[in-house]
């Protein structure tokens, strides 16, 4: 099964797989998402604000946890690191810079 992820301002939308996160599933897909770690929850690059759909995502873990404190952002769901975000159902967040990677 598949959930259907939005991403503003690009308009972007990307089909989760269950148990997958949002970064993988955005790379799985041939985007570029923002991120220095390369998606091991280190380097905060990657989050993304949550504008509907919280309540299909994930509970935020001690990782990420630590990560969101990190960036000086309330820990209430709506700001998530998206290499730790899982979704069950339609979820619409706003990232900056994600895009199709490049062919060669």
């Amino acid at each position: 099964m598949t959930h259907r992820v939005a991403v503003r301002p690009s308009g972007i939308e990307l089909d989760v797989l269950d148990g997958e996160d949002l970064f993988t599933a955005a790379q799985r897909l041939g985007y570029r998402w923002p991120t220095v770690c390369g998606g091991q929850g280190t380097c905060r690059t990657c989050f993304v604000q949550v504008d509907e759909g919280a309540e299909n995502c994930s509970p935020v873990g001690p990782l990420e946890r630590e990560g969101i404190e990190a960036l000086r952002r309330p820990v209430d769901g709506l700001t998530r690191l998206a290499c730790r975000l899982r979704v069950e159902g339609p979820v619409t967040v706003t990232k900056r810079g994600v895009r199709r990677r490049v062919q060669e």
